[in-house]
């Protein structure tokens, strides 16, 4: 078979099975299984696939056809420039995140701290740690994971992306904050469970694949927005910065919970999607 023929019949198979993008798809298993990417396939669509390759390739495809994540399928994505493994039992780092991250990045500029003490709260593959202590080299990041598994995703993220301003720890954000003197920290960011619990089985299939310990806020969402006003907000220095990922639908909701702990210059972030993504305050 050649790759050309390889090619219109995986499509073919996730087209009929509703898979959104099924030729991106494609052309990306192609590049993890043959090596060939889009300039290369036009060159060589005519050559004859080894059999062995294009087997496993369309198990692959298989995969894929019953919505496995191609994230799974490829073992790392890419989120603001930095490369990340990922795989089961961690969360697969979303463009929505870059808008928590940008605006965490751009307060720490402007308010022209220069060696900032920061944690990421419930790290995950490390795509928040990893991406603010690129962008600010001076910076001290603790990235706080409590899942095993995807602590082992943070850990390698870390050593992939060579950073030595990202400290690993697995612990739980409801109990860990007690290692932590008040104000310890200049700077909290996070991308929280947010999901309410009876929303996660209506889930497009794909997320369905994703660690549900990573996906569930509890019955209103709020439940780890709600932790970290009441067992983190203490740790934050005066004037110290904060940011959070919300949901579409928690832009009221979030912003109320941080106000009942005397909280102001508490500001919500639209996406690209002119949505609600992103809480971000600075102490009083």
């Amino acid at each position: 078979m050649t790759y050309g023929e390889i090619f219109k019949n995986a499509a073919e198979i996730l087209s009929e099975r509703g898979i959104e993008s099924p030729e991106y798809d494609i052309r990306c298993m192609m590049q993890r299984c043959f090596g060939i990417g889009r300039s290369s396939f036009f060159q060589l669509k005519n050559e004859i696939a080894d059999e062995q390759q294009k087997d496993v390739f369309f198990l692959s495809v298989k995969k894929r056809a019953q919505g496995y994540p191609l994230q799974y399928i490829l073992g790392n994505w890419s989120f603001m420039d930095c490369e990340l493994s990922v795989g089961e039992g961690v969360l697969i780092p979303r463009d929505d995140t870059e808008v928590c991250v940008r605006e965490c990045i751009t307060m720490i500029e402007n308010a022209g701290i220069k060696s900032p003490v920061i944690i990421d709260l419930c790290s995950g593959s490390g795509a928040i740690a990893i991406s603010v202590a690129k962008k600010l080299p001076g910076a001290n990041v603790t990235a706080l994971e409590f899942s095993e598994k995807a602590f082992g995703y943070l850990c390698r993220n870390i050593e992939l992306n060579k950073l030595g301003n990202v400290s690993p720890v697995n612990g739980d954000i409801y109990e860990y904050f007690k290692n932590y003197a008040d104000g310890y920290f200049d700077v909290i960011i996070s991308n929280p469970p947010y999901i309410r619990t009876d929303e996660i089985p209506t889930l497009q299939k794909e997320v369905l694949f994703e660690p549900e310990m990573a996906l569930d806020g509890g019955s209103d969402g709020l439940d780890f927005y709600r932790c970290i006003a009441d067992k983190w907000l203490s740790k934050l220095k005066k004037g110290g910065i904060m940011s959070l990922e919300i949901g579409e639908d928690q832009g009221e909701s979030v912003p109320d919970i941080f106000r009942s702990k005397g909280c102001g210059n508490i500001t919500v972030v639209k996406d690209i999607q002119n949505l609600d993504r992103a809480v971000t305050l600075y102490l009083n």
